[in-house]
């Protein structure tokens, strides 16, 4: 909880100066550039959060990785937050910003979860009845499950709607294994 916090207030103090200097779209590019950059590289990631490394080092790694592709706005960011020893939360510094970006731009991510890929109309489908009930831009992320068997769930916000056919095969197994059924014969 103390480092989403510590996150948290990272993120929307570096948010609130890039909205401030008019770069936030630039900055947002670079944040999420940053995030998949992190997410899927473990090497550098197990540099960055190293103690063995010095500070300077790991701002030297960052330099070479980001500098061609980013703002320097963003990295001297990222260079003040190597500085306060604060390197095990750039993944979670990132994720709050995003957060935060996407709700300046009224933006829902809208996690789609399914057993096969699914048509592009039910995919729409979806998208305009989640769009209708919160009256905002929608992301979709669609996910293949194969364990789900079939159907679909999907989540938003804080909602999750689940109509696969796992979980009404699940219902039904919990209905006939319910003991408290007693025949009036």
């Amino acid at each position: 909880m103390k480092r989403t916090k510590l996150a948290s207030r990272y993120a929307k103090a570096f948010f609130e100066f890039a909205l401030e200097l008019d770069q936030i779209e630039k900055v947002s590019e670079d944040i999420t550039l940053i995030n998949r950059t992190f997410s899927s590289n473990f090497d550098l990631r197990s540099a960055i959060n190293s103690p063995i490394i010095r500070t300077d080092k790991k701002i030297n790694i960052l330099h070479a990785v980001f500098k061609q592709h980013i703002s320097d706005i963003t990295l001297r960011y990222l260079t003040l937050i190597l500085r306060k020893r604060r390197e095990l939360q750039i993944h979670i510094i990132c994720d709050e910003f995003i957060k935060l970006y996407k709700a300046y731009k009224n933006i829902v991510t809208l996690e789609i979860f399914s057993a096969s890929k699914l048509e592009d109309a039910i995919i729409e489908s979806i998208k305009n009845k989640v769009k209708n009930y919160v009256h905002a831009n929608i992301e979709v992320v669609e996910s293949i499950k194969p364990q789900l068997i079939g159907g679909v769930s999907y989540k938003f916000n804080d909602y999750f709607v689940d109509s696969s056919i796992k979980t009404q095969l699940d219902r039904l197994k919990k209905e006939l294994m319910d003991k408290s059924y007693e025949p009036n014969f």
